[in-house]
């Protein structure tokens, strides 16, 4: 199999979270061209944060789209001039749950809808997470913070009780490395 060829391509729409354009492309076996729709945004960050007692730092909020109060990790879009994910992170978890974390490990990326988007989204296990401060919500948000420990997590999933695609994909990756978990073993002293 080849890939397609893109031949053209126009903005059809700017929002402040995406950019819509459409863009001509032209099949490899036949040539046949087709107008294709992508939704171009700013790669994203979910953390999945965990304090020293084995419970995870959730936030329950109002989506608009699924016009539901959902329970989530804190995570978001890197803004504009944010280079690193590891640093988009961090700065989500502060400013959504007012925690700070000890140890950052990187769980690894997914594309969030590779058939209309191009970004990616970066997952993060944040380890030790203590409270810092307050929230430092942006205008729109408004956030409850919840502490639920990480073994309930596979059951609130399957009950339909955290239902976004994201946070399930974030989840799926910690619970694949329960050895994350583990509290690393002190050294003896000889």
């Amino acid at each position: 199999m080849k890939p397609w060829t893109a031949h053209g391509k126009k903005i059809v729409a700017r929002t402040p979270i995406f950019t819509l354009t459409a863009e001509e492309m032209r099949a490899p076996r036949g040539g046949r061209r087709q107008t294709f729709y992508f939704l171009h945004a700013p790669d994203w960050i979910n953390v999945v944060p965990v304090d020293e007692r084995g419970r995870a730092i959730m936030i329950r909020q109002h989506r608009y789209g699924s016009r539901r109060f959902e329970l989530e990790i804190p995570g978001g879009a890197m803004n504009p001039g944010e280079r690193h994910p590891l640093r988009a992170a961090q700065r989500e978890l502060r400013e959504e749950t007012g925690y700070v974390a000890r140890r950052w490990i990187k769980l690894g990326d997914v594309n969030p809808n590779p058939a209309f988007q191009r970004n990616r989204l970066h997952l993060y296990l944040a380890l030790g997470c203590r409270k810092a401060g307050a929230q430092q919500l942006d205008y729109a948000e408004e956030i409850d913070v919840k502490t639920i420990p990480v073994a309930r997590l596979p059951g609130l999933v399957t009950r339909g009780v955290i239902t976004h695609a994201l946070v399930i994909a974030a989840l799926y990756w910690l619970l694949a490395r329960p050895e994350l978990l583990r509290a690393p073993r002190k050294r003896r002293a000889r």
